[in-house]
């Protein structure tokens, strides 16, 4: 951007330039400002002006987008620090659902090392959900090397879109990542998850056995998955787990788990422990409900159970979880 005597304008010049966006984003003023904006040698500028064209969901600049995420890959730590552009480009891009696998296939590989950190990690992870929208021919080949990448947001970004994607043909691989492990719990999580989302029966298969295992992290994990999966099968699979465990500690994630399947059954189970149940599970129990303490009735049901517990004193834990708000 100039200004009328050829000065080029200030960084606060070029942003307010972008201001009349927001106030009529589809007049004529607005796109050449936009054009202008995502034509800009500064970075932020840029990103902002593509943020702009994502928010008001403005066409026509997929073009400009294409190219702002191409300018700025050479030399990206000084022309585009933090990736701002590139991202805002590619998230724009992905938004209007671009069908131009290219630059996503290019930010999917993008490293871009800034004081011993990696600023394109959310590229890659934006890149990723976008070729699995697009369902590009090498989608799996891409979300494989990504689930091994090492940022762990993009691999759990890898798991995600292959859930988004939604084809069965992909629960191998995230299997394999299931059996591999990894050291960050959100992406054995997702992992767990996607086996369930793209082969239900084999997930649960895998997951009832990791319940039965020795790593106490793992049987967390694979309460949570089986919970917020929300299938019959797998609620009937904590149910039974909590049937075989003894010991309150043991219990605790299987409550947790079954608080969050969100059904009537599940609500009925955890009812039945809050009223019949020693004092750790009761306890437990009416935390695991904690979630859905805005739905109509359950604080209700919650307390009329508590109150046939004649083993536990729980009133104090239901006042404070379901306190009126």
């Amino acid at each position: 951007m100039a200004t009328r005597g050829g000065k080029r304008q200030s960084f606060e010049e070029e942003l307010a330039a972008l201001s009349v966006v927001a106030g009529a984003p589809r007049s004529e003023e607005a796109r050449q400002r936009l054009a202008a904006g995502l034509a800009s040698k500064r970075s932020f500028v840029v990103a902002r002006a593509a943020r702009l064209v994502k928010e008001h969901r403005i066409e026509g600049f997929e073009d400009e987008l294409k190219h702002v995420f191409a300018r700025f890959l050479p030399d990206p730590v000084k022309s585009d620090p933090t990736c701002a552009a590139k991202l805002a480009a590619i998230d724009a891009l992905d938004f209007a659902e671009s069908g131009d696998a290219e630059p996503f296939l290019r930010a999917s590989t993008h490293v871009q090392l800034e004081g011993g950190s990696d600023s394109a990690a959310p590229l890659r992870a934006r890149a990723v959900m976008a070729l699995a929208r697009i369902g590009h021919t090498d989608f799996d080949l891409v979300a494989a090397r990504l689930v091994t990448d090492a940022i762990a947001t993009v691999r759990q970004a890898a798991l995600e879109a292959l859930v988004h994607r939604g084809d069965r043909a992909h629960a191998g691989l995230a299997l394999v990542k299931l059996r591999l492990g990894d050291e960050d719990p959100l992406v054995a999580l997702a992992a767990m998850s996607a086996l369930l989302a793209l082969a239900p029966a084999h997930g649960c298969a895998a997951l009832h056995e990791l319940l039965d295992g020795e790593s106490e992290a793992q049987r967390e994990l694979a309460a949570v998955a089986l919970g917020q999966s929300r299938s019959d099968e797998a609620l009937t699979i904590l149910l039974q787990a909590l049937e075989r465990c003894t010991r309150s500690e043991e219990r605790a994630p299987l409550l947790r788990g079954v608080g969050l399947h969100r059904s009537e059954r599940a609500l009925a189970a955890l009812l039945d422990v809050i009223a019949d149940g020693r004092e750790d599970d009761a306890r437990a129990a009416i935390e695991a409900l904690a979630a859905r303490r805005f739905e109509p009735g359950v604080g209700e049901r919650v307390r009329a159970a508590a109150a046939r517990n004649d083993r536990a004193e729980l009133d104090a834990l239901v006042d404070e979880t379901f306190a009126a708000r």
